[in-house]
């Protein structure tokens, strides 16, 4: 009876015995309920297993742990948490298969069906693997967690009063690291997903604190309709609204936007964007002069100024060098205009199916040492598919546009020019004059009829005729009669 007893206080005092924690841990564990378990008295603690559905929790901290079985060794600061683990602290809460507790690191490693949220933002994350060291002064003051294979996150910000409410980014990369409540990185493969836009590149950032982000590594961005717009380089930059819309970013090195009748390259593009939309692109560079294309217009500069109100190009401001191209979409032809500095007015029409609007260049100024070459109807009449060519020079040249067709051109200040009239095709007179060489020789061995079996008149019987009068004049005689010849 005596030694029941014993084994029985034994047995109630190994987990008071098992709480105490060396003196370097954060978390004094507490097993509160099993329903089995042994212990192993390993100096002045003991190791402890438990299983059959365990609920623990860390002294003195809000903390709640549940596992269906746990091995808890003090000595060495480790807590095994297996089996259907969920882990609650006042920051986040965490689900996997299996949880190594490092508590001297306050590092939890989740592995299998891994699920963390964070109780302030909404933020979550699912995939493989994770590790969370969670706060604990005067380890650390910020959450950490790292994840790799690609984990699935849902990111939402803490600036929001209720982030339930707010659409999140949709963030997969092959490792991730999230700093706090809003600050991540991502590497390898990266993309950013929401309603608005899908976002991409080898690496990449959200702080969603400042509200700023990259891209890196061949990034692009895209935004989402029917007149999307889609922009790349090698890095973008881009600034949030407090929705976390996009409203400025800035591609820099090989940068390149495209939308539905325009596309823009520069080394530098800086674009400012409202409901998903491009309203103002500025555009620059040292190694590649920046161009714009709208329809049939290109204009290229040292700098381009592009106002694009509802992502329709209405008014381009080019600084330096500046050149306008318009294309004739019938021919060859090309018609520009250059100058130091150009501005282009461009009308809003709409396509044959009335429904998508596009821009149409009406107006295109040159300011400064003001160059032009374009190309008019011919005066005359006859001279088809071909153009006269005008060449202007001025201060400044204003050309008047309808339908991408030049109407008239104002050359202002120190005026000169030339005019190119098309000439009228050569008539080609080689097959026009007659074909003479069978008439000088005519072949008449067709012409003549055959008379090879036809008679010759009988000679005329001279013995009877009359004795000549020589006094008499002379008669012409009469033509031979025409014989085939032997040639």
């Amino acid at each position: 009876m005596r030694t029941i007893l014993a084994l029985a206080l034994c047995l109630a005092a190994a987990p008071a015995l098992a709480q105490q924690q060396p003196a370097g841990s954060t978390c004094n564990v507490q097993i509160d309920s099993s329903r089995r378990s042994n212990f192993r008295l390993n100096g002045q603690v003991y190791d402890t297993w438990a299983g059959g559905g365990v609920w623990a929790h860390c002294a003195e901290q809000p903390t709640k742990m549940y596992s269906d079985s746990v091995a808890y060794f003090p000595e060495q600061d480790l807590l095994y948490l297996i089996g259907r683990v969920h882990f609650r602290d006042s920051v986040s809460l965490l689900d996997a298969d299996r949880v190594t507790y490092y508590l001297s690191q306050e590092r939890l490693y989740a592995e299998g069906n891994v699920f963390t949220k964070n109780l302030h933002t909404g933020s979550d994350l699912r995939g493989p693997n994770l590790d969370y060291y969670r706060v604990s002064p005067p380890l650390r003051d910020t959450a950490l967690i790292l994840a790799n294979q690609r984990p699935t996150i849902h990111f939402h910000s803490a600036s929001r009063a209720n982030a339930a409410d707010t659409e999140p980014f949709v963030v997969v990369a092959d490792r991730v690291r999230m700093l706090g409540d809003d600050r991540m990185w991502g590497g390898g493969h990266l993309t950013i997903d929401r309603s608005d836009l899908a976002a991409a590149g080898d690496s990449g950032q959200l702080d969603l604190t400042r509200n700023v982000g990259s891209l890196l590594g061949a990034p692009q961005v895209d935004g989402k309709g029917d007149d999307a717009y889609h922009l790349k380089g090698k890095r973008i930059d881009f600034a949030l609204t407090p929705s976390h819309e996009i409203h400025h970013a800035v591609s820099k090195d090989s940068a390149d936007a495209r939308g539905p009748d325009w596309h823009l390259t520069a080394d530098t593009l800086d674009m400012t964007l409202d409901s998903g939309k491009v309203q103002l692109a500025e555009a620059w560079g040292k190694h590649r002069r920046p161009d714009a294309v709208s329809g049939l217009h290109t204009i290229i500069a040292d700098s381009l100024d592009i106002h694009m109100p509802d992502q329709l190009v209405r008014l381009v401001w080019a600084y330096g060098n500046a050149r306008s191209v318009t294309r004739d979409s019938t021919g060859p032809n090309e018609d520009w205009l250059t100058g130091d500095t150009l501005r282009a007015d461009f009308a809003v029409v709409h396509d044959s199916t009335g429904r998508r609007p596009k821009s149409d260049l009406q107006h295109v100024t040159a300011f400064g040492s003001a160059r032009a070459l374009y190309h008019v109807d011919a005066s005359d009449t006859t001279v088809k598919n071909r153009k006269g060519i005008n060449y202007s020079r001025g201060k400044r040249i204003d050309i008047a546009m309808v339908a991408s067709k030049v109407q008239s051109v104002d050359v202002v200040g120190q005026t000169d020019g030339v005019y190119l009239e098309p000439v009228p095709p050569q008539r080609d007179t080689s097959h026009a004059a007659a074909d003479t060489s069978h008439a000088a020789h005519p072949d008449t061995s067709r012409a003549r009829p055959d008379t090879t079996h036809a008679l010759p008149p009988a000679a005329p019987d001279t013995s009877r005729a009359p004795a000549r009068d020589s006094t008499a004049k002379p008669q012409p005689a009469a033509p031979p009669h025409p014989t085939r010849s032997g040639r």
